[in-house]
């Protein structure tokens, strides 16, 4: 890791920041079936989500820093990317998911996400697959086998569509690591996360029918639904996320205490809708959460982690390895005149 040392007022407060912001994730499974209650189609809440998080971001950066709007081609292009694969179809996908089967559910299909990083970090990075990797990849699948199904492979029969929707929303959730990795460094995240929402919603135009948003029967609550998805688990969760980040907190340490999402999402699917996560998928649960912390305790997702904290950061690591380099000539010397002594004492004998 690149930080070291103890605590301290700056850490504390981005660690309570993206704890935050995981709970704010964690509400959107209770948005979602609130939105179905009003029979609104999933594609339309994704849009309404999208849109109403670029009004509120927008806004946002409009007055923190309109530099930060600044963006060039090569940017707009993989903003594209990750707004219809991470944006678009990942919303549609695990909104869909929460429709056809619980909130509990979705959230951990969500989180076989690490294991696509695992297998495109291989394909496309040549990432070791360390034994750790290999431990957390079966705990996750089990995990996840135990939540879904509960024990019973009947389940599988009933949410077959809904089981492999929220496989394909752990895939597109993963590649927003592996798209915006080629540009992370060299944009605002708040900038990439801005125009993801733009062409997110974009490309949803053609499919949501958002004109149907001018039947709607609005009241205090539809609108609360479509207000609150734009800005708690979305706009604010971002936003918390990040400058949590921008404290000092390693993204591996992020990685952990953002799955507060699971914990959160949990315990609204059995306050609000009595959703059953006791048995068997209690313990799904909690071996899913447990890959996630085990997964970052391996060497080689923390050196990919640290490559996304600030260039200040990276500076002083690269900085420390010159050093490093620096006193190896020192080291061979030292040994060298050990070894001529001890070849001269050799000789005296």
């Amino acid at each position: 890791m690149l930080i070291q040392g103890g605590f301290n007022i700056k850490h504390i407060k981005g660690y309570l920041m993206i704890a935050l912001a995981g709970i704010l994730w964690g509400t959107v499974g209770l948005f979602g079936k609130l939105f179905f209650t009003y029979n609104f189609d999933s594609k339309l809440v994704v849009f309404c989500r999208l849109v109403v998080g670029f009004i509120i971001m927008f806004i946002f950066i409009w007055f923190k820093d309109k530099k930060l709007l600044r963006f060039d081609k090569r940017g707009l292009k993989y903003t594209a990317l990750i707004g219809f694969f991470t944006q678009a179809l990942f919303n549609l996908l695990y909104f869909e998911t929460i429709k056809r089967t619980t909130i509990s559910t979705a959230v951990i299909l969500l989180y076989t996400a690490p294991i696509f990083l695992i297998i495109m970090g291989r394909v496309f990075y040549s990432e070791v697959l360390s034994p750790i990797k290999i431990s957390a990849l079966v705990l996750c699948i089990v995990g996840c086998f135990l939540t879904v199904t509960g024990g019973s492979l009947d389940t599988l029969n009933i949410n077959s569509v809904g089981v492999l929707m929220g496989i394909g929303a752990g895939f597109t959730y993963a590649l927003v690591t592996i798209i915006s990795k080629a540009i992370i460094n060299d944009y605002h995240p708040l900038t990439i996360i801005l125009y993801s929402f733009l062409f997110g919603w974009i490309f949803l135009v053609p499919f949501s029918n958002p004109m149907n948003l001018l039947y709607v029967k609005y009241s205090l609550p539809i609108v609360a639904c479509i207000v609150g998805l734009g800005l708690i688990p979305t706009v604010l969760a971002y936003i918390l996320y990040i400058t949590g980040l921008s404290y000092g907190v390693e993204a591996s340490k992020a990685g952990i205490i953002s799955s507060l999402e699971i914990v959160v999402s949990v315990i609204v699917s059995f306050l609000f809708f009595k959703e059953v996560i006791l048995g068997v998928k209690l313990l799904g649960i909690i071996m899913t959460l447990g890959s996630i912390f085990i997964i970052r305790f391996d060497k080689h997702v923390l050196i990919l982690d640290s490559e996304q904290v600030n260039i200040d950061e990276k500076l002083d690591y690269i900085g420390d390895r010159i050093e490093e380099l620096m006193e190896l000539p020192e080291i061979i010397e030292g040994f060298v005149e050990k070894e001529n002594d001890s070849i001269c004492e050799l000789k005296t004998l």
